[in-house]
């Protein structure tokens, strides 16, 4: 069982895996401060406690990366992690940080440093020299200063632990050998074994389960399976080791339910577990997309997505022994822009529709109400009775319970009447 502060923990939370390097048209990109406050905002409001984020320790092989270049490592990479750790640290939020992946993704993975040493993937395990390069890198991130709070990663308490990297099936010479490596810079946080199991196979870190130096095992459900997750938890707790969901698909309707799946998490042993994944509001307006499936969008675009989201909030304060609290009014919004009388606004956590508000005659007023509990999910909104001159507008979120947020910045608009040109000005943000 873990600890925190001399207390049992259990925790539930979110995959965030682009917390340092989102994709784009198939590039790596930063995400924008913006993107990673209202993700982990999102995530605080619906009871997590920890976060999962790939990116945060996977950034090798792209020009975006932590390494680019075997032995090159630049700082604007570890700027965007920085951040994202101090704002985890200000919502109190646990961080898991995986290190390499088993996949062929953006931000690299194991393959990266097979690829500068000329070998093969399969020998990431075994050659020695490609071994070595991986632990400079591992030194490289835990020895790194956090630039917002001048704290090394391996000492922060923010991070909850390291996991030796994502879907591993490594030999367990490999696992000791990074997991003592990995303990003899960082004695402050726990080592999860990124060998993980799945509902068709359960021996992959079996032969983990003597490695004194690996804290956590884990499990990756897709689909949800209550039975495999009885099987899997158990065979770490006999061995006297702690186990967690690492990841699970909540938005399918194969293998077991939510609704069955989430009590099996609450009423097991295991530590805790991670969903995938969350995806926040977009700089502009609306969200960011994602294609997959299990994109998750807080509080819910369709009502079965609100319904599914409602049950992961739940579960995430059952987790901690606690019933849901009422949740909290919507955040700011911020109107970002006017265009061919089209309201745009960066929307708001918490907030399922917004209400808008006009005035003819200045920034305070007074304000007419052009609609009310409109525009879900903050997609752009037309004013078909914009009129011509200078006007303002501003917007509010409201909840899916009903309560009302904060009014956004007033924003300016100016019509010239005989061309139809117009121009917007908005207030500075905060």
């Amino acid at each position: 069982m873990l600890q925190l502060n001399g207390k049992p923990f259990r925790f539930a939370g979110a995959n965030i895996y682009w917390l340092g390097l989102q994709e784009k048209n198939g590039n790596a990109i930063y995400p924008s401060h913006f993107q990673v406050d209202d993700a982990l905002a999102t995530a605080s409001a619906m009871g997590a406690t920890v976060i999962r984020s790939h990116t945060l320790g996977i950034s090798t092989g792209c020009n975006l990366c932590i390494e680019p270049h075997l032995g090159s490592f630049q700082q604007t990479a570890f700027q965007h992690i920085d951040y994202a750790i101090q704002e985890a640290g200000k919502y109190h939020l646990k961080l898991i940080i995986p290190l390499t992946d088993n996949w062929h993704y953006y931000h690299g993975g194991k393959h990266n440093f097979t690829d500068w040493r000329g070998v093969n993937e399969d020998q990431f395990y075994a050659d020695s020299q490609v071994v070595d390069d991986f632990k400079q890198y591992i030194s490289m991130l835990l020895n790194h200063v956090n630039n917002y709070t001048g704290i090394a990663y391996k000492d922060d308490p923010t991070i909850l632990g390291w996991e030796t990297g994502n879907e591993l099936s490594a030999p367990p010479i490999w696992v000791q050998n990074i997991a003592e490596y990995i303990k003899s810079i960082d004695k402050n946080h726990l080592i999860v074994d990124g060998n993980y199991e799945w509902d068709t196979n359960s021996s992959n870190f079996l032969a983990d389960l003597q490695i004194g130096s690996i804290d956590i095992y884990t499990g990756h459900y897709y689909p949800p399976s209550s039975s495999a997750l009885q099987v899997q938890s158990q065979q770490a707790i006999q061995a006297k080791k702690v186990f967690m969901v690492g990841e699970f698909d909540w938005n399918t309707n194969d293998g077991s339910s939510l609704a069955d799946f989430l009590p099996a998490v609450e009423h097991s042993g295991i530590a805790g577990d991670l969903y995938w994944s969350l995806w926040p509001h977009a700089d502009t307006y609306g969200f960011v997309p994602q294609n997959e499936h299990f994109t998750l969008h807080y509080p819910g675009e369709t009502p079965d997505e609100q319904r599914r989201a409602s049950m992961l909030r739940t579960h995430a304060y059952a987790m901690q022994g606690l019933s849901p609290p009422q949740p909290d009014m919507p955040k700011q919004p911020y109107i970002t822009n006017f265009q061919d009388s089209t309201l745009y606004w960066r929307g708001a956590v918490g907030a399922y529709t917004y209400t808008i508000e006009r005035s003819t005659q200045s920034s305070n007023g007074p304000w007419t109400v052009l609609c009310t509990h409109c525009a879900a999910y903050g997609v752009p909104w037309m004013d078909a009775t914009h009129p011509s001159g200078t006007s303002w507008y501003r917007v509010k979120g409201v909840s899916l319970s009903g309560y009302d947020g904060p009014y956004s910045n007033p924003y300016q608009v100016t019509t010239d009447s005989t061309s139809s040109a117009w121009y917007g000005q908005g207030e500075a943000e905060g």
